[in-house]
């Protein structure tokens, strides 16, 4: 049985010597790993180069096997051309970062339509847009909770702090540290439920761009299996700024 589908590669481990075991997000299977022989070979039809982090990729899947073992690969190629991101570092340092939290976060995902064009929506429109898209990481990983299931409550009002184990607000700060404080709980309030452009023009100074994404982070650490130490993330702090 072959289906043809595509999929965000999300990691990559070398097997032997020219193989590679591929972990991709589909559009019709979810999260699958395939096996690439020869890949990293001289003649290889499906070069390694193909398996870049991200990459949007159209393939067709031979003997799809549903988890049970690693299906194969063929007429791979790319699905999309990033035409901007790979020469601007401060895009590359976002799709890093993106990369890693999609990674660590769609760990066992089945289909998920709404999730799929949600990732190439968001990845297309930061290849091309041209300026004003420091907030994109925030943005991102923000929404990202909301197709994993637990996108904060929109129950903000004046002088509330962001509780980050409940999802939620809090008229005075929780006995637990777990929360944010007054200033990045008022600006993380006006993210919720924006859409992207509306979220790029919020105006914030790189200081509290860095507090915010990291209490993100923090909040998707408390519900979902996302492990400490993203290194991407220490990277994306220093180029953002």
């Amino acid at each position: 049985m072959e289906d043809k589908t595509q999929g965000f590669v999300l990691q990559t481990i070398h097997y032997g010597d020219t193989s590679l075991i591929v972990r991709i997000f589909t559009q019709s299977f979810g999260v699958q790993s395939y096996m690439i022989k020869g890949a990293c070979g001289r003649s290889a039809r499906n070069k390694a180069a193909l398996f870049q982090q991200l990459n949007r990729l159209r393939f067709v899947v031979s003997g799809q096997s549903k988890g049970k073992s690693l299906s194969y690969l063929k007429d791979v190629e790319l699905a999309y051309v990033y035409q901007h991101i790979p020469f601007d570092i401060k895009k590359t340092a976002i799709l890093m970062y993106i990369g890693e939290l999609l990674s660590r976060t769609l760990t066992d995902q089945d289909r998920n339509d709404a999730l799929f064009l949600f990732v190439c929506n968001s990845l297309d429109w930061l290849d091309l847009v041209d300026d004003h898209y420091a907030n994109f990481p925030l943005y991102f990983t923000l929404e990202l909770s909301r197709f994993l299931g637990f996108y904060p409550k929109s129950d903000y009002h004046d002088g509330s702090y962001f509780d980050l184990q409940e999802g939620k607000f809090s008229a005075s700060a929780p006995a637990h540290p777990y929360y944010l404080d007054l200033i990045p709980s008022h600006l993380l309030s006006r993210f919720i439920g924006t859409g992207i452009d509306e979220a790029m023009a919020l105006p914030l100074s790189a200081a509290q761009r860095r507090i915010l994404l990291d209490g993100i982070i923090d909040f998707m650490r408390l519900q979902a299996p996302l492990s400490k130490g993203l290194q991407s993330h220490e990277v994306l702090r220093t180029v953002l700024g």
